[in-house]
């Protein structure tokens, strides 16, 4: 069954958001704790925290306040959304605010390699994806953008400006991407209970489905050798097929096992906020994370609950999920309103 592997509290600050990197072979967490980022790593349980410059062109920011920036206006101040991968060997980070636009930064140095685009306006979702073996981050602002995290922006050349996709900050609920019939594509979750199938090559919309939930996140995942787009939202995890856009499993599953109450479903107190995918010992898992603090494991090859729910976010919403492989093992990484990251060993038995 699933078990709490490791447990760690921020040390400052406020914890919005978190993406996973590895770097030589050490997984690390990195974490928007407004308006600085910190890096955690699980092997040693130890945190780091890192100053961030300002995300603005000196024009952009002399347009905005009336002055040029100066030695009081370097740190960036705004930063609740994070998406992380690894550039020639250095971290690269992306994220901003919802009144903030999207900016990238060299973790280690705090340095900007793109900078904001006010006309891009402020930032929803988030994410890093990888496409054809290449980090992307995909950030939802006036329009949803894909940006590649290997180019930086050199007195604003135009070789950064990111490729424009589906949606914007106040539409987007939830981020996948993958290869479908032998394509890249981007998936995206939306305010309208429905998920979208974007041609990242093409910059087309592949399919556009209903959904019989609200959409609060989405992954890609193989089920019984099948890619599925797999939604989250309230109570349950739901299968889809993005060649035909039907749902074939719409839960609600083991509604006692998880103690889904319907006064609370009203208020969605209780319903879910993030989600993940992985495998585990060969099989599809979801791990979910909800707006009451809740996290889940669901079998998405059995279609049921499979363990939890677990509160040892104490009531407190869990803002992120990730599964990763941390020393040779599946594991689950959940951050909170609590300050608190947890590892969750998904193959403890």
């Amino acid at each position: 069954m699933t078990a709490l592997a490791l447990s760690s509290q921020l040390p400052a600050g406020r914890l919005w958001d978190l993406d996973l990197v590895t770097v030589d072979g050490r997984l690390l967490v990195v974490c928007a704790v407004e308006p600085e980022a910190w890096v955690w790593e699980p092997s040693e349980d130890r945190w780091t925290r890192y100053r961030l410059d300002m995300p603005y062109r000196p024009d952009d920011f002399r347009a905005m306040v009336g002055h040029l920036p100066s030695d009081n206006d370097k740190a960036a101040e705004l930063f609740t959304r994070v998406c992380a991968a690894v550039v020639d060997g250095r971290i690269v980070v992306g994220g901003a605010e919802y009144r903030e636009s999207f900016a990238q930064w060299d973790l280690a140095s705090g340095a900007v390699r793109v900078h904001a685009r006010l006309n891009h306006g402020g930032t929803g979702k988030v994410a890093t994806v990888r496409l054809n073996g290449r980090p992307f981050f995909i950030s939802c602002s006036e329009r949803t953008y894909m940006w590649d995290a290997a180019r930086t922006d050199t007195n604003g050349a135009t070789d950064v400006e990111p490729a424009v996709l589906y949606g914007d900050r106040d539409t987007v609920t939830g981020i996948a991407a993958g290869t479908l019939n032998g394509r890249p594509v981007a998936i995206f979750g939306c305010d309208d209970d429905s998920v979208v199938v974007w041609d990242v090559d093409t910059q087309s919309a592949v399919r556009k489905f209903p959904c019989p939930v609200p959409v609060a996140d989405v992954g890609l995942a193989t089920v019984d050798g099948r890619l599925r787009v797999v939604a989250a939202s309230g109570d349950r995890v739901i299968l889809g097929d993005p060649d035909t856009g039907a749902w074939e499993w719409e839960g609600p599953i083991d509604e006692d096992s998880i103690e889904f109450d319907t006064e609370f479903a009203e208020e969605e107190e209780d319903s879910v906020s993030c989600m993940d995918v992985g495998v585990v010992g060969g099989r599809p898992v979801a791990v979910t994370g909800s707006k009451d603090g809740r996290v889940c494991v669901w079998s998405l090859a059995e279609r049921r609950l499979v363990h939890g729910p677990f509160d040892e976010h104490h009531g407190r919403e869990v803002v992120g999920v990730r599964v990763a492989d941390w020393d040779g093992r599946t594991v689950a990484i959940t951050a909170g309103r609590d300050g608190r990251v947890l590892v969750w060993d998904l193959e403890r038995s």
